[in-house]
């Protein structure tokens, strides 16, 4: 009987434990809404601060107390896929929104130019940032007979540090970046369409349009289809100019563009029986690994083994008691 009672205070002790440290712990993931974000940008090569290279700041989703992502009106209206589920996905989602801002010439919400040593802070001129996800793009900049392309990024404020489990609040990033010699070579471009919609090929429309941008204006229109093999190349081009590639919007895909060497692979992902966000209302995709919280898998498993413990002990204890 004295058995059965220590297991009955402890296993009440365990609920009453498991009520607190939930608590507590998810108390500890949440943002704190007083804080203020910032984002620091150094922009170095090998050392050397690329002073005078401007950069801007595009909002591409709010984000709330808990980390849930609202897209914004700006950039609902492009058929792409917030939720990143790797680097190489937010690699392309940053080049695919890049020349989306290009094209249609969107106004940043801050931008600026980088100091003697490399360093540019945003907000500029004691403005605030709204929490949410960014997209980061840097112009062509040309310093010590260099050309510097900067690589578009995405960077959420705030980030989530993984190795210290916080939020970090002020954040610094080291943009990457592309260095060539000025010169008057002439190179070539190519566009490659890739589908990945197994199973509902039939969806697919009879073309796409997409546009070559060179230093952000439309330079060419082109359309893709099965009679050219779904690609297509420009030669003769300017070596001192910025290519970029956009997808003109259709339905039913997400797109993405990415560059691997001269190419550029505009992939389209089938979402035709994916449901729409009802009218008017902003879908909110979460940002994953962001505050995500992993501490109940071990946390739980434990406790699970002790209540199987718990049983086999009360079991004995009433097996003892029947004897």
């Amino acid at each position: 009987m004295k058995t059965r009672k220590s297991v009955v205070i402890l296993l009440l002790s365990i609920l009453a434990a498991l009520r607190f440290f939930p608590t507590q712990a998810m108390a500890a993931d949440r943002m704190d809404p007083g804080q203020e974000v910032s984002l620091t940008l150094s922009y170095l090569d090998e050392g050397i601060p690329l002073a005078g290279a401007e950069f801007d700041l595009h909002l591409i989703a709010t984000v709330d107390d808990y980390g849930e992502l609202t897209i914004s009106e700006t950039f609902r209206q492009f058929n792409v896929d917030i939720r990143g589920e790797n680097d190489d996905a937010w690699k392309a989602l940053a080049s695919t929104l890049e020349g989306f801002v290009l094209r249609d010439k969107i106004t940043p919400v801050d931008s600026g130019s980088t100091n003697e040593q490399g360093t540019l802070v945003f907000p500029r001129q004691g403005g605030r940032l709204a929490w949410g996800l960014y997209l980061v793009q840097g112009h062509r900049h040309i310093q010590g007979g260099y050309v510097y392309d900067a690589a578009p990024f995405v960077v959420m404020l705030p980030s989530w540090d993984r190795e210290v489990n916080e939020w970090v609040y002020d954040v610094t990033v080291n943009p990457k970046y592309s260095s060539q010699p000025e010169s008057d070579d002439r190179i070539t471009r190519k566009v490659l369409k890739v589908w990945k919609d197994e199973g509902n090929e039939k969806s697919r429309p009879e073309e796409v349009i997409v546009q070559l941008l060179q230093d952000g204006a439309v330079y060419d229109t082109v359309a893709l289809n099965a009679a050219n093999n779904w690609r297509y190349t420009w030669e003769n081009l300017d070596g001192n100019s910025r290519w970029t590639m956009v997808e003109k919007e259709m339905d039913d895909y997400t797109v993405t563009v990415t560059r691997e060497g001269v190419t550029f692979v505009v992939t389209n992902t089938y979402t035709g029986d994916t449901p729409a966000a009802p009218p008017g209302k902003p879908a909110e995709p979460k940002l994953p690994q962001t505050g995500q919280l992993w501490w109940p898998v071990p946390f739980l498993l434990a406790v699970g083994i002790l209540l199987v413990l718990i049983g086999l002990i009360c079991r004995r204890g009433i097996e003892n008691e029947e004897r």
